[in-house]
């Protein structure tokens, strides 16, 4: 029986590694160099183009509000302690219909973004265009998501998410119906 735990923690430890490992990668590849500031989110946004792309499609676009908010404000929403620094929160519905809440902090280009279950994430954003911005979580395998202040029609995403030099030669695709 000990033999059989310490095997489990071993394999624990070790994926805990390799994913630690991952996610630097992930998060050495993406930064720019350039910090963005948080508080250009503020306000309602269109989750409008994913990579990889996801399971299935919305009809319409999901909006995604972010609001500025207090360490005071996240008492009892999170157990992870936030410094008292410039903090975004976002809300939205997932793709099954569940409202996902979500917190972003960190002064540096690399923020951090903290889910409902207390589990932080390594997240870099990149102005990518006027009006829109490029989401990377690299605790997630480098997983993608395409913001955009306005909805735009499919052509429209296309050549923005065709500019996007970091993400050419991966798969994704828009996340709802978007007009021609």
């Amino acid at each position: 029986m000990y033999l059989l735990v310490s095997i489990i923690i071993a394999a624990l430890l070790k994926n805990a590694e390799c994913n630690a490992k991952d996610e630097q990668q992930c998060v050495d590849y993406y930064k720019t160099g350039d910090n963005f500031d948080l508080n250009l989110l503020e306000g309602a946004w269109y989750a409008v183009y994913y990579w990889p792309p996801v399971q299935r499609q919305r009809k319409r676009c999901e909006l995604v509000n972010f609001k500025k908010t207090t360490k005071a404000n996240l008492e009892g929403k999170v157990s992870v302690d936030i410094p008292e620094q410039n903090l975004i929160e976002s809300s939205y519905r997932s793709s099954a219909g569940k409202p996902t809440h979500l917190v972003y902090y960190g002064q540096d280009e690399v923020k951090n973004q903290v889910r409902s279950s207390n589990r932080v994430s390594k997240y870099i954003f990149i102005d990518v265009d006027d009006g829109y911005v490029l989401g990377i979580n690299c605790s997630n395998g480098g997983r993608g998501v395409l913001l955009a202040r306005n909805l735009p029609t499919s052509s429209e995403v296309e050549d923005i998410v065709e500019d996007i030099e970091i993400m050419a030669g991966r798969r994704g695709s828009p996340d709802c119906h978007l007009e021609a």
